[in-house]
């Protein structure tokens, strides 16, 4: 991995080899193990490396903070990610304000990134991509971002006709959609049971619903997910197909899938209340639950959605990460559902494979070393470790509270800092701890001390 800008004003840069995992394999398709994670050496002198994530458009007040929290909880994951890789950094979190009185400029962007030297901007939502997508000439002069210049490409990708079409123009197999007649749905002839969505705009579930007979349309209807949309509002209505739901984490560089991780959410019917189970992670209730699952595939059928992934790279030439939802179903293969040109709210499942994050960056430095002939399948290779109680995204942000209140203000320098124990010279010293393990360390610790913050009400209330 290398996770140095090319574009940085600093005279010092932070600069590594590339890290992510190569191979000579001809396979289209290859398993990437923990065995393949190289060490990050960095000495206390090394600069930071100065990390920006964006999110989503937050209004005043941060009204809508918790539905719109996929940002804070992609921060909290990828600070976890440069803890366990051993790597000096600073993580700043800004919102793309895109609407009201106040709205984000490139020139507030880029005065934000040279102020504060930073290497990389990770966009954690759709807004904040489609912006630096917008911007993409005026941004990428000044710091390195995974992201497509095309912002086209992500307002079809996120809209689920759109998608719809894209599957059946390439060939990809994808449930039967409609359009639902907006102004007057109950004048159309419909077939229960089926999932009616709103086509864009939504996220964790929100704006789906599960459609048995005309009376679930009717409260359907009256959801505030639609009535509050504006009159050009996009309806379609989905035919259920038996199987699991899996969600593919894909890292497209300039059009190729280079690597993917896959997980099985266990409540993939109703994110919005994982979410909630996220922000009380440490209670006795929860702690012990999981919120995904491994996937089990076969070598046939991991070939299949390589070249589903192969198929829509082409088809966008897609940079940066992709969140893709498939159907297994048991008879009928596998059924492309959604896809989302973003960061997965499952992020954390990826920590199973450190790799797969050092791919990212990599991409996103224009430092990746894969062949352009392999993909790499990152969670077949690992256990997957998605314990609630192992994350604590509620103690971090209570710990740095002003992280989450500095988020609408680019004046702020509000940031959070890590500097990597220094490793002891004496051979009789004990052995330093690998990534993983040092993080396991690092958090117990925090846990403990977190602990001792959570009366902090008003502070919980406002991340939830």
């Amino acid at each position: 991995m290398s996770i140095a800008s090319t574009r940085s004003s600093s005279s010092s840069q932070f600069s590594l080899p590339s890290l992510s995992a190569s191979s000579s394999s001809s396979s289209m398709v290859r398993t990437v193990k923990l065995d393949e994670l190289k060490e990050i050496e960095t000495t206390q002198n090394d600069r930071p490396l100065n990390v920006l994530v964006t999110i989503h458009d937050i209004k005043p007040f941060y009204q809508d903070l918790y539905v719109h929290g996929l940002g804070l909880w992609i921060t909290y994951i990828i600070e976890r990610y440069l803890v366990e890789r051993n790597i000096k950094h600073r993580l700043y979190t800004k919102s793309i304000l895109t609407s009201g009185t106040t709205k984000t400029t490139p020139e507030d962007l880029i005065k934000f990134v040279k102020r504060h030297k930073i290497d990389v901007i990770i966009p954690s939502d759709v807004t904040d991509t489609m912006f630096l997508s917008t911007h993409h000439c005026q941004i990428s002069q000044h710091v390195n971002f995974a992201v497509t210049n095309n912002v086209s490409v992500y307002k079809t990708l996120e809209d689920k006709w759109e998608t719809y079409n894209i599957c059946k123009e390439l060939d990809i197999l994808t449930p039967d959609t409609e359009l639902v007649y907006v102004k007057d749905p109950h004048k159309q002839t419909h077939q229960y049971p089926f999932f009616l969505k709103v086509s864009s705009g939504t996220n964790a579930g929100r704006g789906v619903w599960h459609c048995k007979d005309e009376n679930d349309l009717k409260e359907a209807l009256n959801r505030k997910e639609i009535t509050k949309r504006d009159n050009d509002i996009v309806l379609i209505k989905q035919t259920p197909v038996l199987g699991d739901i899996i969600t593919a984490q894909i890292v497209f560089d300039h059009g190729k899938p280079v690597g993917f991780f896959f997980c099985q959410s266990v409540q993939s019917e109703d994110l919005a209340d994982m979410g909630s189970k996220w922000v009380k992670s440490q209670s006795d209730d929860v702690k012990d639950m999981v919120s995904d699952i491994k996937v089990e595939l076969t070598d046939k059928q991991w070939d299949e959605l390589h070249k589903t992934f192969t198929k829509i790279g082409n088809r966008t030439l897609y940079h940066g990460m992709m969140d893709i939802e498939f159907i297994v179903n048991p008879t009928e293969g596998l059924f492309l559902l959604e896809c989302n040109p973003r960061f997965s709210g499952g992020l954390h499942t990826t920590l199973s494979n450190a790799g797969f994050l050092d791919l990212y960056f990599d991409v996103a430095n224009n430092k990746n070393k894969n062949p352009s002939n392999t993909c790499g399948n990152y969670s077949a290779g690992v256990d997957l470790n998605a314990r609630l109680g192992d994350f604590n995204p509620t103690g971090f942000f209570l710990k740095h509270p002003l992280k989450v209140l500095s988020l609408r203000h680019w004046f702020t320098d509000d940031h959070h800092t890590y500097i990597p124990e220094p490793k002891s010279l004496s051979p009789s010293s004990t052995p330093s701890l690998s990534p993983s393990s040092t993080m396991k360390a690092k958090v117990s610790d925090l846990f403990q001390r977190q602990q001792q913050q959570q009366q902090q009400h008003k502070v919980t209330a406002t991340i939830a």
